[in-house]
């Protein structure tokens, strides 16, 4: 099969290379002149080269989002909402898992670089990693930090977890609980630590000191979850309330709990963070920190497209804070119920 190029597509619709290069490139030509090259490109089944187009654009129309694991359902629906803002202007989503590894995580964002992406989003496995700071450092892109703070300066959008763990904290103490449990991801991400901040600032408010045991901070998945939940719930002091800091550790919480043949809220209180399918399909329906994932998603397209646009690396950046609530539901009760 012939390979067709711009040349064919100028000969057959009489119009010259550069007639046709300006209709490719969306650039001015009489109505008659467009619509004659479009109906010649779609009968002769051309295709632009992107590549070519990339080279005489300096842009490539592509933007990465960078996460540990896309099958996370809170960072699929944030990746769904950035990508529809993206694709109004012209821009497709390319989304790469780290498997929270910070070596593939740079060797992630080393490609990105050299394949020439126009902006990145990305949530960053260890912002205390060095390596993963000065390759981010080097780039030649707009980045917008997703959920993160690094030393260096970098547009993001941030979820305020303080607050959120703040207002469960209180709504458990008003129902008469003390003895309650943070089982958290890793503090070396930003959602890790305001979690943990928040819940010890509750307790700081109702002058309560913090025992060790109440805080167990590490891995965000379900395994993590269970084994320090079953810990917790099958010893000598057994907390009357947990807050899952994380949608996977919930899972985990939750296979805790019935291991234990615990009722909720009848024997635990159970808060989770994120609002998700589980969450409302279980009875009793979560009590949940929720926050719009919709709403994130679309904010950090449109951050990351404003950078896009601007052209510009050296200008303020813009740190967005997107709000928590507690959406109170029916797994917690007074302890002494």
């Amino acid at each position: 099969m012939k390979y067709i190029t711009i040349k064919d597509v100028a000969k057959q619709a009489g119009y010259s290379v550069g007639t046709v290069s300006r209709v490719i490139n969306n650039k001015s030509v009489s109505k008659k002149t467009r619509d004659a090259v479009l109906k010649t490109m779609a009968e002769l089944g051309y295709t632009p080269n992107a590549i070519a187009q990339s080279m005489r654009t300096n842009t490539t129309k592509a933007v990465a989002l960078v996460v540990n694991d896309i099958s996370n359902p809170l960072f699929s629906k944030i990746a769904k909402a950035a990508e529809d803002v993206l694709r109004l202007q012209g821009y497709f989503l390319l989304i790469s898992n780290t498997n929270n590894n910070p070596d593939a995580e740079c060797e992630i964002v080393e490609t990105l670089r050299q394949r020439r992406i126009d902006g990145m989003i990305i949530a960053v496995t260890d912002e205390s990693n060095e390596r993963t700071q000065e390759i981010l450092k080097n780039v030649n892109f707009p980045v917008v930090l997703l959920d993160r703070e690094l030393p260096q300066e970098y547009d993001s959008v941030c979820d305020d977890h303080f607050q959120g763990m703040e207002q469960a904290v209180k709504y458990l103490m008003d129902l008469g609980h003390t003895n309650i449990m943070l089982i958290s991801g890793s503090e070396k991400i930003r959602p890790g630590r305001q979690r943990i901040e928040g819940f010890r600032s509750a307790f700081k408010k109702k002058d309560i000191p913090v025992r060790e045991e109440q805080i167990s901070e590490g891995r965000y998945d379900s395994v993590y979850g269970y084994e320090q939940a079953y810990k917790a719930l099958t010893s000598h002091n057994p907390p009357t309330a947990i807050i899952a800091g994380g949608n996977q550790i919930f899972t985990g919480v939750l296979r805790a709990i019935r291991s234990c043949k615990l009722a909720i809220p009848q024997n635990i209180s159970v808060i989770a963070c994120d609002d998700i399918d589980l969450t409302t399909l279980m009875s009793p329906p979560i009590t949940v920190i929720t926050r719009n994932l919709r709403d994130i998603g679309r904010v950090t397209g449109e951050l990351l497209l404003r950078r896009i646009f601007e052209k510009s690396m050296d200008q303020t950046r813009k740190h967005i804070l997107m709000p928590t609530e507690l959406l109170v539901r029916e797994s917690c009760q007074n302890p002494g119920s």
